[in-house]
């Protein structure tokens, strides 16, 4: 078996479809009746959205160009609303971020969709390292914006959500749907009847209740390409809703067209700075989809090689199937959108540090907001070699970046814990107390990224180039991530992008 399995496209492309078609549907019908009803209707359906507020601190990445608005769609997959239903397989206790994507509107006029895979390693802010969708089980929305941003270094501006519980209830405000299923190859019947999903149906047309439309897009065990055919099912449900909502049997209808509205805006939910114009905003672009004027992308990733640690299957121990990601690469990738360049993409070189770790006291301060942070860190630092204090609070806020501050005089101490700490940056500050420097953690700092003690320049010959790392920064490959200048032995696999997908390439008519 490949020592690596490259990553497959398609499998974050078509949940991306499937949750911007059912987000054209929900934002086109509320547009479309504010704009028919008038201001009173805009303040009431405006009113009846799930609003939330986010914690995100102050210290984040630029504001885009102006004109220009960056949206964090997600597909959860919680299924609160349903009453229970369709868990056969277990209750499902917890939100995650079952499709996540970055909607970039740009002033020029298009719109490109990003894709984050979901089962991408990265940082997840005072969490180490742990796969992208889990980001909004730890912490909510918050949380979620907080790894994209620090992945990204682009600002969200607008977060919107919509769940599981969204599929039965818009199906049966509009009064049902069709789909078309395939015969399976050999005419077996196992695509016709999941007792897992529930859902039962026949070869041809079915025409869908909300009850049967979820568990038509929930089934995954039977089906020839599991959770493949299973995406391809969701997108055409997802289209023929959208067909339905739009329709004139749906928009003259009084009664079903407040049904839908009722629907649409319990199954969305937005942070408390979006408003009805920025969701028309966003409705407008959505609406291109059918003049395929939407780009969709994924971020480039890979399955770890043998020399990330992975094994045959691709897998890394602890984490299990993951996705890496090239800095270098997903930077060329993420620059255009962000119009800039990212804030760590050059970083400062330090001089090697000359003070011995167990020489220099140091001062721990949790400025990320994250409970038990600074304890933890203050740990690793004292199994590094250093002498350290008892962790505190910062109190001037949160803070992105983490910051190693040193009293006038004390920079060579100062370089030996930024040494340590990767992803640090110096700051003189005359309060600091003689003898001591302070390490004040930001919400990008990971404790798993803490490294050994390093070995001051000239104190031993015959010592290694450079440290060695507790942890590879989550995500990234071990040759990019680890500073050294030997080449791992088998390299990792080029990320190179997917070509763009249309709106168009996203649907289909039957599936299995």
């Amino acid at each position: 078996m490949a020592g690596h399995i490259v990553h497959d496209a398609r499998r974050e492309r078509s949940p991306l479809g499937r949750l911007v078609i059912l987000l054209a549907a929900v934002l086109s019908a509320l547009i479309l009746v504010t704009t028919v009803g008038g201001w009173t209707a805009y303040e009431y359906f405006g009113a009846q959205i799930h609003r939330i507020r986010l914690g995100l601190g102050d210290d984040r990445p630029a504001d885009a160009a102006s004109g220009t608005r960056n949206f964090l769609l997600v597909g959860s997959d919680s299924r609160a609303g349903t009453g229970g239903e369709y868990e056969s397989q277990g209750a499902v206790t917890d939100e995650r971020s079952d499709t996540t994507m970055l909607a970039h509107l740009d002033a020029d006029g298009t719109t490109t969709m990003v894709s984050f895979p979901r089962d991408t390693l990265v940082r997840i802010p005072g969490h180490g390292r742990g796969k992208i969708n889990s980001a909004i089980t730890i912490g909510g929305p918050s949380l979620l914006i907080r790894t994209i941003e620090n992945l990204t270094d682009i600002k969200i501006d607008h977060y919107v959500s919509i769940d599981l519980a969204g599929f039965k209830a818009m199906t049966d405000a509009v009064g049902g749907v069709t789909v078309c299923v395939r015969p399976l190859p050999g005419g077996g019947r196992s695509n016709l009847y999941d007792p897992w999903s529930q859902w039962r149906g026949r070869v041809g047309e079915n025409r869908l209740s909300g009850e049967q439309a979820l568990a038509f897009v929930r089934q995954r065990h039977g089906l020839p390409d599991n959770d493949f055919d299973r995406i391809r099912r969701q997108q055409q449900f997802i289209g023929a809703v959208f067909t339905q909502a739009t329709s004139s049997g749906v928009l003259t209808n009084p009664v079903r067209l407040e049904n839908l509205l009722h629907a649409a805006t319990k199954a969305l939910t937005v942070d408390d700075g979006t408003s009805m114009n920025d969701l028309r905003a966003l409705a407008t672009r959505l609406r291109g989809m059918s003049a395929d004027q939407i780009r969709f992308e994924t971020i480039p990733v890979h399955a770890p090689t043998p020399a990330e640690g992975g094994n045959a299957l691709g897998e890394l121990p602890r984490f299990g199937s993951v996705q890496l990601y090239e800095p270098i690469t997903l930077e060329k990738f993420l620059a255009p959108l962000r119009g800039r360049p990212s804030r760590a993409a050059a970083p400062a070189v330090s001089p090697s540090p000359t003070v011995p770790p167990a020489k220099v006291t140091v001062d721990v301060y949790n400025g990320a907001g994250v409970s038990g942070l600074a304890t933890s860190a203050a740990a690793a630092l004292d199994r590094a070699g250093f002498q350290v204090g008892p962790a505190r609070t910062w109190r001037a806020g949160v803070q992105r970046t983490t910051q190693v501050r040193y009293h006038p005089g004390a920079v060579q101490a100062a370089r030996t814990v930024q040494a340590a700490v990767p992803g640090s940056t110096l700051q003189q500050d005359a309060t600091v107390p003689a003898g001591r420097v302070s390490l004040v953690l930001g919400t990008a700092f990971e404790v798993d990224t803490i490294t050994a003690a390093p070995t001051p320049a000239g104190a031993a010959a015959g010592a290694a180039a450079g440290p060695t790392t507790a942890g590879s920064p989550a995500g990234a490959s071990v040759g990019a991530a680890s500073g050294g200048a030997t080449a791992p032995a088998t390299p990792a696999p080029a990320s190179t992008p997917a070509p763009a997908t249309t709106a168009a390439e996203l649907t289909s008519r039957c599936t299995y």
